[in-house]
């Protein structure tokens, strides 16, 4: 059963979720929820809050419509809630929207699933489309695909990453961020920032033009990066409903009188280092 929702909570968001295969997803969920509980302490809210992960697959990873899939095939409960599956700790339940589902363990600790994509530009530009389960296609030219997520019902974000925001690419996101005519949208950081790198000036442009930025943890594609979701992201104040999250999510974001916080640590420089030797290594390997 969902847990009920209240109003005005502290709502806890991780806007940049990837569930890689070799990571094990009840690891995985319950590091995002002691994650959670951590965070929300440090506000003074103890467990008076609301988890979400906001998924961000790439195009080969599935997870999200392998849990959809199954929850097709269950009974709906009275409560027209149906359960996905059953592992050693958590279960999974649909929403009345094909895009969230809910997890909670027998403790009760529970948190929301988003559907979202990551998609890669013709410019090889990473955009990530948030709070949708529509097909994207990678490939197509940054303008395009930016529509094409707005068309989805999706929110899109440019997210940070380590050498992608440089040289030419970096060029077209100035000249985008300079475009009066574009839509406004988001940027995103990650906690995969090692700490002694500065700040964007791209986010020092997108927040002087009313852009703003939306922290996630990015989790790397390595089995020890399944203990980060949840561990760098957002608060806001707000209240979830059990039936559309989705909805309720989207609608906050996109009000301007919504206050975004960050919460979270960059990444410590040695973690940064063996991670993207270990990335180097793997796809060498591959």
């Amino acid at each position: 059963m969902v847990a009920t929702t209240q109003k005005h909570q502290l709502i806890l968001i991780d806007s940049h979720v990837h569930l890689h295969d070799c990571f094990d997803i009840e690891q995985l969920l319950t590091s995002a929820w002691e994650n959670f509980q951590q965070f929300s302490g440090q506000s003074g809210d103890g467990e008076n809050f609301q988890a979400v992960l906001l998924l961000t697959e790439i195009e080969h990873q599935k997870w999200y419509n392998k849990l959809a899939n199954l929850a097709q095939n269950t009974n709906q409960s009275s409560t027209n809630q149906s359960r996905v599956s059953q592992g050693k700790n958590w279960m999974f339940y649909r929403t009345q929207e094909d895009l969230s589902l809910y997890t909670c363990n027998a403790l009760g600790q529970g948190m929301f699933l988003i559907a979202g994509r990551q998609i890669v530009t013709a410019e090889n530009l990473e955009v990530l489309a948030l709070i949708t389960d529509q097909n994207l296609e990678d490939g197509l030219p940054l303008h395009e695909t930016i529509e094409a997520i707005l068309s989805a019902g999706g929110i899109p974000i440019l997210p940070w990453g380590v050498g992608k925001w440089i040289g030419n690419r970096g060029k077209l996101l100035h000249k985008l961020l300079e475009d009066k005519n574009f839509p406004k949208l988001f940027l995103g950081d990650n906690g995969g920032r090692p700490i002694f790198w500065s700040r964007p000036v791209l986010f020092k442009q997108a927040e002087k033009k009313g852009w703003r930025i939306l922290p996630g943890s990015d989790p790397l594609p390595l089995a020890s990066e399944s203990c980060r979701p949840g561990s760098f992201g957002f608060t806001i104040q707000g209240s979830l409903s059990n039936e559309e999250p989705g909805k309720d999510i989207k609608e906050m974001l996109l009000n301007p009188m919504t206050a975004i916080q960050a919460y979270g640590s960059l990444e410590n420089p040695w973690r940064f280092i063996r991670n993207q030797l270990a990335i180097r290594s793997k796809k060498n390997s591959n």
